[in-house]
């Protein structure tokens, strides 16, 4: 039986308005969806306002796709548009999928040197967002029992996440550590990743970062998912025998076919939307608007 697949059109649209004037400015973007074997782009531009005086695009070390621009001349204000259509296929694993050992995942990779499966084992060490923890790995031990397969375990910490943490817009920003999340038990999606990602890695387990999409007009009778109507992120998971396996802790459930992949990487640092550096300006007003939605 063939996989389901949906075909969404995305916008993603940034903009800043500058107190002053800008002179000049140096922007990067991870705004370009990832091809991957359950995604699929059909359609996809970028507009900026004001034009560009250089723009480049090139692929950074994970493989998402950069676009790199510069402007030289006075402005008071930035917009970058992003429209995609994207197909995407139906790819989680069933819920009662058989899957090793938690304990496998750990030594089946192997260490870094000669073997190793450097695509797996760079996301199992602290990045700059994700410390190794002591009490990290202790909150995951709860669902990581001695022998308890690998699925079953990330899927309980998953929902664990979502039902002991709060979503809050106001309790963190994007510098707030993960032992201050744990300890607040509350914050966003980029919060709830970092810790999870945290969690695992301090077992040694491989977890890497996913932004994306998530869509934003639930099926009737369900309820509309956290994180909708504006970038989201989640985690991706590595097993000897299912590969990776994404998993969403603001929702607690897997990330199947409601979510669009844009980039991933280590932790927020490696894919932000939009980042750069401005000469001038003073203060900034950012406004984000994301709309997901199928089409035939």
């Amino acid at each position: 039986m063939a996989p389901v697949k949906v075909r969404y059109r995305v916008v993603h649209q940034t903009h800043y308005r500058y107190a002053d004037p800008v002179t000049s400015a140096r922007q990067l973007a991870h705004l370009t969806p990832r091809a991957a074997p359950w995604q699929s782009i059909v359609e996809h531009r970028i507009d900026v306002h004001p034009a560009p005086t250089e723009r480049s695009e090139g692929v950074d070390y994970q493989g998402n796709h950069l676009l790199r621009f510069a402007i030289d001349g006075q402005h008071d204000s930035l917009t970058v548009n992003a429209e995609s259509i994207v197909d995407v296929l139906g790819h989680a694993p069933a819920a009662n999928s058989p899957s090793p050992p938690w304990e496998e995942a750990t030594v089946h990779i192997g260490e870094w040197g000669p073997g190793a499966d450097l695509e797996v084992v760079q996301y199992r060490v602290a990045s700059p967002h994700v410390p190794l923890l002591a009490e990290a790995a202790e909150y995951a031990r709860v669902s990581f029992t001695p022998g308890r397969p690998w699925l079953a375990a990330a899927t309980e910490l998953t929902r664990r996440i979502r039902a002991e943490f709060k979503y809050d817009q106001e309790a963190t920003t994007v510098s707030t550590p993960v032992s201050e999340v744990l300890e607040l038990r509350r914050g966003v999606c980029q919060d709830f990743a970092h810790f999870m990602i945290s969690c695992l890695r301090s077992l040694s387990l491989p977890a890497r970062y996913v932004s994306g999409y998530v869509l934003n007009s639930p099926v009737p009778g369900k309820q509309k998912l956290a994180g909708a109507d504006a970038s989201h992120a989640w985690v991706a998971a590595h097993c000897p025998d299912l590969g990776w396996v994404a998993f969403d802790p603001t929702n607690g459930k897997l990330a199947d076919i409601e979510f669009v992949t844009l980039s991933w990487g280590r932790d927020f640092s490696d894919v932000t939307p939009l980042r750069g550096v401005v000469l001038g300006g003073g203060a900034q007003q950012l406004t984000v608007r994301v709309s997901v939605r199928p089409i035939p």
